[in-house]
């Protein structure tokens, strides 16, 4: 009597490589990027400014401080200015701690409208709009939700250095949506010789921090961005939730904490996201804020 024995090959499904994952998230934050482009949101924001009391030739007291706290409500929608090839998160402010904006259709007007202004200069004119209102004596223009998902899009990815790390949650204690798939947290580093994001007299200030990814389909269930240099210290962590009206994930929360070393000043912020709408203009008369 022969015995056969038969050797059946039990394949275990294969783990993606980075690459494959960094492929899906890329994919994912274009499609993101389309999506929320056609869409407008409600951003409640409160920031949160500490500064010590200067005493005289240049010195700060260390035991005394001023404290300064601002709410804004404003629409955040993405836009692309003609002849540029990303989007940029643009914050529309309408109410300043309870008063509503004046001018606020003629700046819309100016900043969108104008057709001789460049590319460039429409951009300039979004990251200034959307900072005009920060408080506390850290100067910054990069405090939008979406800005971080630029970094997995094709054009910058050439720039950071990625990895895969442990899992562990976000600084600042924000929390990660719940998620049936696989869950990768991806670390990146800024390597390229001049950086997305500048400094003063536009020194280079790189980027690194972590996302949070989806392995099968590459959504992005949070971000995080740091920077340090002798001067700040910035960490900006946004989360990501479903949005049932719309069919997708949105930006849900955003908190954000910057210090300024030298002066050993404060700036602390936290923003949600609501009423995520198809895009339409609607303007209003109301008794104006004066800044």
């Amino acid at each position: 009597m022969v015995a056969c024995v038969v050797m059946i090959a039990m394949t275990a499904a294969q783990e993606p490589s980075l690459q494959d994952v960094l492929a899906r998230a890329t994919d994912y934050v274009s499609q993101l990027n389309n999506q929320l482009s056609g869409t407008v949101a409600e951003e409640q924001y409160e920031q949160r400014a500490t500064t010590p009391v200067a005493s005289g030739f240049g010195q700060f007291r260390n035991d005394s401080v001023t404290s300064f706290r601002r709410t804004l409500k404003s629409d955040y929608l993405l836009a692309r200015p003609d002849g540029a090839n990303q989007y940029f998160g643009f914050r529309d402010v309408f109410e300043v701690d309870g008063h509503p904006v004046r001018d606020r259709d003629e700046r819309l007007a100016r900043l969108f409208l104008n057709p001789s202004a460049t590319a460039d200069r429409q951009i300039y004119g979004i990251l200034s709009e959307s900072a005009r209102y920060n408080i506390g004596n850290i100067e910054r223009n990069f405090n939008t939700p979406t800005l971080a998902l630029l970094f997995l899009q094709d054009a910058y990815k050439p720039r950071f250095a990625f990895e895969r790390v442990s899992r562990r949650s976000p600084r600042l204690g924000l929390d990660v949506a719940d998620s049936t798939n696989d869950v990768w947290v991806i670390e990146y580093k800024e390597d390229w010789p001049t950086t997305v994001i500048r400094g003063r007299d536009r020194k280079n200030l790189p980027a690194h921090g972590r996302f949070w990814i989806e392995t099968t389909t590459g959504r992005v269930l949070a971000s995080e961005l740091t920077l340090k240099s002798a001067e700040i210290d910035v960490t900006i962590s946004v989360g990501y939730d479903a949005d049932q009206k719309l069919g997708h994930f949105v930006p849900a929360e955003m908190r954000e904490r910057y210090e300024n070393r030298g002066e050993q000043s404060y700036v602390e912020g936290t923003a949600t996201y609501t009423d995520f709408r198809r895009f339409q203009v609607q303007v209003e008369e109301s008794e104006p804020f004066r800044d």
